[in-house]
């Protein structure tokens, strides 16, 4: 895949934008027009403002900045669009010639200053959960615990592989049950499990702000790092940070950069459980799909499959699974109302479940439905796929 040339990248895209025929079919999906009911948050409304500032006929103002701060990049349009515009890489371009015309304003570059260094990720940790706004449930913080690499696993004679992980920074530094649970998942199935140190941010939250070239730092490093480990396959929890990995890291990269291969856990596991006792786990449980996920990785079914294989569980489907939930990455430090109401949706569909669990493949995912239904004062419990897993295989979790 080659790299986006540098210069105006909305040119490109001036003949794609010009097949949106603004037939309104995004509205019904769009997560950010459905919350605020203004045409200037739907997939169409973005299109009429991209073109205008593409034309010159309105400016990098800041009301523009904010609007293309709110798409979600849920695909939802995508899906929706019988033209088959590519909205999301053209709001993404857009945000990118803005931040290079305006410059990054203080909160972005509070933002992005973060992410970049892990060391000041790990020790604001505890103020992060508050920027995000987020309080109790499951999504904590790791309490700036240091990263040590290591292996777990059984001997070489024995062992079926080996696998590293990219935890994340949702993982890393609010999720870390999450990251246990996968490792220990992996290790039962008879996989060396290697915990890189010195990774970064996978830089989905930099490329959000248009932040490219940062972007394009991360990637290099990440990478770096990665394929000189010697691992079989590289494997993630978080479904942004697959999508990123699979979608945008071959543009973000030299041409000819070696890429490891990279799967989500989902993907992973999903032919691996066949010969293995499970044990039964009896809770009525409902699935939220994360965007990246599912829209962004095609691999909604195939969590269902897993979750079907464990013994006990009840899945009663909520309306819309799909649906994003709001988190939005960056979004929700810069648009918190915004991600509130369509967080509260979510919960709502999710409570008419009566299930006591719902599951959702993304940490993100987790702490927005997590802190949601605590909002809502409802006692559902908000768990990812692989800690199910864990407990249904009998883990031994540290």
């Amino acid at each position: 895949m080659k790299r986006r040339p540098t210069g105006n990248v909305l040119e490109q895209y001036r003949a794609e934008i010009s097949r949106c025929v603004k037939c309104g079919s995004c509205r019904a999906v769009c997560p950010s027009f459905l919350a605020e009911q203004k045409e200037s948050h739907s997939a169409r409304g973005l299109m009429a403002l991209i073109q205008a500032f593409l034309d010159g006929r309105i400016s990098a103002s800041g009301i523009f900045k904010d609007r293309l701060a709110t798409c979600t990049t849920c695909f939802a349009c995508e899906e929706a669009c019988a033209s088959g515009v590519r909205v999301t890489e053209i709001i993404q371009a857009a945000k990118e010639l803005v931040e290079e015309k305006s410059g990054a304003g203080m909160v972005h570059a509070v933002i992005a200053g973060v992410v970049k260094r892990p060391a000041l990720f790990r020790a604001g940790a505890w103020f992060a959960t508050r920027a995000l706004h987020y309080s109790g449930g499951e999504g904590k913080s790791s309490k700036g615990k240091e990263r040590r690499a290591k292996k777990t696993g059984g001997s070489k004679e024995k062992r079926k592989g080996t696998v590293a992980i990219f935890p994340g920074c949702a993982i890393e530094y609010f999720q870390p049950d999450v990251g246990r649970a996968t490792t220990a998942v992996l290790n039962r199935l008879g996989y060396e499990v290697i915990v890189p140190e010195g990774l970064k941010c996978c830089g989905r939250p930099l490329l959000s702000l248009g932040d490219r070239k940062a972007a394009e730092e991360l990637a290099a490093h990440n990478i770096g790092l990665l394929t000189g480990l010697g691992a079989d396959v590289v494997v993630t929890a978080c479904a942004s940070c697959g999508l990123t990995f699979k979608k945008e890291y071959p543009k973000l990269l030299r041409p000819g950069t070696k890429l490891p291969a990279v799967q989500d856990i989902h993907e992973f596991l999903a032919d691996k459980l066949g010969d293995i006792r499970m044990g039964p786990v009896k809770k009525s449980i409902t699935i939220h799909d994360p965007c990246h996920l599912g829209r962004g990785q095609g691999l909604s079914e195939t969590v269902r499959e897993l979750l079907r294989a464990i013994p006990g569980l009840t899945l009663v489907e909520m309306e819309n699974p799909d649906r994003c939930c709001g988190f939005g990455g960056v979004m929700r430090v810069t648009h918190r109302r915004h991600s509130d109401l369509i967080a509260e949706e979510k919960a709502k569909s999710i409570i008419a479940t009566g299930a006591s669990t719902v599951a959702t493949g993304c940490p993100g995912c987790r702490m927005q439905i997590s802190h949601a239904l605590q909002c809502a004062d409802s006692s559902v419990e908000t768990l990812h796929p692989v800690q199910l897993l864990a407990e249904s295989l009998e883990c031994e979790i540290d």
